[in-house]
């Protein structure tokens, strides 16, 4: 069964070991994650203003090939609202963590 991208979207100070959890979570819930700020930060060189705006480039990029944002943590930063930003104006579905594990249990209870 082929399955829906998902994107994480969590600050750029989330530590990697949280980011995997998100992650892991997402995929538990029966989606792909897409999470730039883990995956693509391990070639790029973030130190470099050039490579960190290829950063966020590369990150819309994969957004909008996504069909939903999933906002994680508390914070919502400057980033994360350019990004949920962006997937409104592409009629994405933005949802929380939280808010994608009561639609699953409210599928999984037969509830619509």
């Amino acid at each position: 069964m082929e399955k829906a991208f998902a994107y994480i979207c969590a600050s750029a100070e989330t530590a990697p070991r949280i980011l995997k959890r998100y992650c892991r979570k997402v995929y538990e819930l029966g989606y792909v994650p897409i999470c730039p700020a883990l995956n693509d930060a391990q070639y790029l060189a973030l130190s470099n203003s050039d490579e960190l705006r290829d950063l966020h480039s590369i990150a819309l990029q994969k957004l909008a090939r996504c069909r939903m944002l999933v906002v994680c943590g508390k914070e919502i930063s400057h980033d994360m609202s350019v990004e949920i930003g962006f997937a409104e104006k592409r009629h994405l579905i933005c949802t929380t963590l939280d808010g994608l594990a009561r639609i699953q249990d409210a599928e999984d209870a037969g509830i619509e």
